[in-house]
């Protein structure tokens, strides 16, 4: 089993796809590929490779072009791509994802919609599909979204729900915003179907460097071991003062793993959630 697969990882060349958000991205790179992931962490062994936000119509382009890469270090362990979900066109396009051997599961952001999106019968349709491909869905939401999260998970008892970056807690909000998240995330690691992501944390805190060890235990104490898998989010989370083998020791030393905790965290989560044969 590879020791550190990074659950959550962005490619993108500007060259070859636009991604419009990266505008407002100044301090990004208009290129990153998995020789500067591995420049970033060389002990990172494997990635999932995560849509990174292009638009719809070239969210298949995105997975085929990261599937043709170099098979390289660190190794291309499983795609996340992106498909419209709640469009009428949904099976046509996760039809079409299906012959990308290594797509494993979809993402579809939901952050900028309203909780009324979360309960769309075409969306619910869409992830459906989903499962039945035994796919995985990453949840991209910020904390205030969680118990939306909560629903979609129940009514879709199939499907696995993968929750992005702990939910983008506000790590800034003190303590009664640490308490909702809290409780919001509680109910979602009642359901057995979710797991949780240790990743995008850096991104929240923003430039300036906090003790972040509070929301990491809380994560893993209400999910476990066993359910929590580690993720950089870079190079998104790049731009404040952690490094990626920073984040890879915050997370480790802010829970005190055990070895076994720790392989499970690390690789063996990832693995089993999104099915990854490396």
């Amino acid at each position: 089993m590879p020791r550190i697969i990074d659950a959550h990882a962005h490619l993108w060349d500007t060259s070859c796809l636009t991604y419009p958000w990266l505008a407002d991205e100044p301090d990004l790179p208009d290129v990153f590929g998995p020789a500067d992931l591995h420049r970033a962490a060389p002990e990172i062994d494997a990635y999932v490779f995560i849509e990174a936000d292009a638009p719809d119509e070239q969210a298949f382009a995105e997975a085929a072009r990261v599937a043709s890469l170099p098979d390289e270090h660190p190794r291309l362990a499983g795609i996340v791509a992106c498909a419209p979900l709640e469009q009428p066109d949904a099976e046509a396009a996760l039809a079409r994802l299906e012959e990308i051997e290594r797509v494993v599961g979809v993402r579809r952001l939901l952050q900028g919609h309203d909780d009324a999106f979360f309960e769309l019968p075409a969306l619910a349709a869409g992830l459906r599909a989903v499962a039945r491909r035994g796919w995985t869905f990453d949840a991209c939401v910020h904390a205030g979204q969680l118990p939306a999260v909560v629903g979609l998970a129940r009514r879709h008892p199939d499907l696995i729900v993968v929750l992005d970056h702990l939910g983008k807690p506000d790590v800034h909000g003190g303590p009664e915003a640490f308490a909702r998240w809290r409780t919001d995330l509680a109910a979602l690691a009642e359901l057995p179907n979710v797991v949780v992501k240790l990743s995008g944390l850096p991104a929240q805190a923003g430039a300036q460097r906090i003790d972040l060890a509070p929301w990491l235990r809380a994560a893993v104490d209400l999910f476990g071991p066993q359910r929590a898998m580690l993720g950089s989010d870079w190079p998104v989370s790049s731009r404040g003062p952690w490094s990626l083998p920073d984040w890879i020791d915050t997370v480790r030393t802010a829970l005190g793993p055990t070895g076994d905790e720790w392989d499970a965290i690390a690789a063996g989560t990832a693995q089993a959630a999104y099915g990854l044969r490396v």
